[in-house]
């Protein structure tokens, strides 16, 4: 868990933005659709703060999720589509 795959994903970069300020231990979890499953208009995401292991198998990485510390942002659609659209034109507009 040292490693935020969701992080790297506009819903989780926006639902980063929303949930900030944020512990540096704090990682997303979990990502689902909210609704029917044909309604994808809504995404619920959420996290929490995590510590190290102190034994076992995932010794010293991020696994122990701290209790109280979960937070969730929604994100709609319209948000990834704005925010996906806004990082092709600054990747568009950087030098070469």
């Amino acid at each position: 868990m040292d490693i935020d795959v969701f992080a790297e994903t506009s819903y989780g970069k926006i639902a980063l933005q929303k949930i900030s300020p944020a512990d540096s231990d704090f990682r997303l979890y979990y990502a689902g659709w909210m609704g029917a499953a044909n309604d994808r208009q809504v995404m619920k995401v959420s996290g929490a703060v995590f510590r190290p292991a102190k034994r076992g198998r995932f010794k010293g990485q991020l696994h122990i999720k701290v209790p109280d510390t979960e937070r969730t942002a929604y994100v709609t659609s319209e948000e990834m589509i704005a925010f996906e659209e806004s990082a092709s034109q600054n990747s568009e507009n950087e030098p070469s």
